[in-house]
């Protein structure tokens, strides 16, 4: 077995690395066209990478919140420290402007990412998510006007795609650099995306967007009974549920109105509030508003809808417009129904797996992975086809094994190096003193399961 320091470990960052940056780059559609333009655009980026360096740091510098971490105990900068995070940074980006998105890369950047956190190095680190996320932001505008300046005159297209292509990159590394705060619920499969009719998609996010604007393919007006007359002479208003809605209907100096329930603030039951003077005051928070034109008095162009009111006989009758369209229903046949691979029936669909189940293929031989189990999460591996399941935490420090090396049947804690024959659990090197909890893999053709 091949001995490793503590750093250099740190440094190779998780085994999965890559397969989460490929898997990323597909969801977020980072294409290889993108890549292309980056690499097309290197020179002129890296050219700009000491200023876009030192706006940064300027900025950590200027907020009391990041400025702490440059900073001595006698509140003096700590200018060797500085200095030397300036070098990373700088290091980092030229090798991301480089376009070169391998399995080095990948694990470079989960280094990276750990480094900011307790499970890097050093312990004692630890750079809350936000600003992370805000360096990352902070460098794509920088890009962005780096990239304008030096191209906007003389290729606008290579300008455009550069930076496309760095804003889908940077939607990936955003994700590899924060997902050691914390993993999710559920550990990543990595199942490939299926081919799908997206036009049933299209129809129906355009269906939503319209009705959200109140467009409609045609109006149609019904006629709701709010009441009897003598049901208004004592209060002078009454609240009914008509179309969904919840109205407000009142008599007022022999005048009619109707408005809707909802206040344009949160929602409270307006009408059912205070009316003096002709207006009409929410009892949530107190917004008021006209009641012969449902005006807000804070802002005019502001209204309540209203509805026209009729008196036939002693009933009282309510006009209210309903939006006519055509539903718009899709299922997963419809989804499916026009794809190049998938036949239409729904019974073909790889069937969803329980949180205990992972597909065969998506584990090789040397590699691992982590599964949740009775709210447990547990390390599945593939020592040469064949399945074993351990605890997913180191019994040191409770170091992520499924993040760890494999050789063999051995595997490594990418936290302090102990390492654990995982076919019976047993401790092969320490400082892990205690042997592991093992579990049964149940493999049914190409779903395997992990029995407590």
């Amino acid at each position: 077995m091949t001995e490793l320091t503590t750093q250099e470990r740190f440094k190779r960052g998780a085994a999965d690395a890559g397969r989460y940056f490929d898997f990323m780059a597909q969801f977020v559609d980072f294409q290889p066209e993108h890549a292309e333009a980056i690499r097309a655009t290197r020179f002129i980026v890296e050219k700009h990478i000491p200023a876009i360096v030192a706006d940064f740091y300027a900025q950590l510098l200027s907020f009391p919140a990041t400025r702490k971490h440059f900073q001595r105990k006698d509140g003096s900068i700590d200018q060797d420290y500085l200095r030397l995070r300036m070098q990373h940074q700088a290091t980092f980006w030229r090798r991301t402007a480089s376009a070169v998105f391998d399995e080095d890369y990948a694990r470079f950047v989960d280094y990276v990412g750990r480094a900011h956190t307790s499970q890097g190095a050093d312990a004692s680190i630890y750079i809350p998510e936000r600003y992370v996320m805000g360096m990352v932001g902070f460098v794509q505008q920088r890009i962005g006007q780096a990239l304008d300046a030096e191209l906007h005159s003389v290729d606008p297209d290579l300008a455009f795609r550069a930076m496309r292509g760095w804003n889908a990159l940077l939607m990936v590394l955003l994700e590899l650099l924060s997902r050691v705060y914390g993993e999710g619920r559920e550990a990543e499969t990595y199942q490939a995306p299926e081919d799908i009719n997206e036009a049933p998609i299209q129809r129906l996010a355009l269906e939503t967007y319209e009705r959200s604007l109140g467009m409609a393919r045609s109006v149609e007006v019904r006629e709701v009974l709010a009441g009897t007359v003598d049901e208004f002479k004592d209060s002078g208003r009454k609240v009914i549920d008509a179309e969904g809605l919840s109205i407000g209907v009142f008599l007022v100096d022999g005048k009619w109105h109707a408005l809707q329930n909802s206040c344009l603030h949160r929602g409270g039951p307006v009408c059912k509030g205070t009316l003096e003077g002709g207006v009409l005051t929410c009892p949530w928070h107190g917004y008021q508003y006209k009641l012969h034109t449902g005006e807000l008095l804070l802002d005019p162009d502001a209204k309540l809808p209203r509805y026209e009111v009729e008196v036939r006989g002693d009933k009282v009758y309510l006009s209210i417009p309903v939006l006519v369209r055509d539903e718009v229903d899709i299922s997963l046949a419809d989804l499916f129904a026009e794809a190049d691979v998938h036949p239409a029936a729904e019974s073909v669909l790889p069937r969803t797996l329980a949180a205990n189940e992972f597909r065969v293929a998506d584990l090789q031989p040397g590699q691992a992975m982590a599964l949740t189990v009775d709210n447990a999460t547990v390390a599945v591996y593939n020592v040469d086809g064949t399945f074993y399941a351990t605890q997913d935490e180191c019994t040191h420090v409770d170091g992520p094994l499924s993040e760890g090396d494999m050789e063999g049947s051995t595997i490594i804690c990418p936290w302090h190096a102990s390492c654990f024959d995982v076919t019976t659990g047993a401790v092969l090197k320490g400082p892990a003193r205690e042997p592991l909890k093992t579990y049964k893999v149940v493999v049914d053709g190409d779903v395997a399961s992990v029995e407590m």
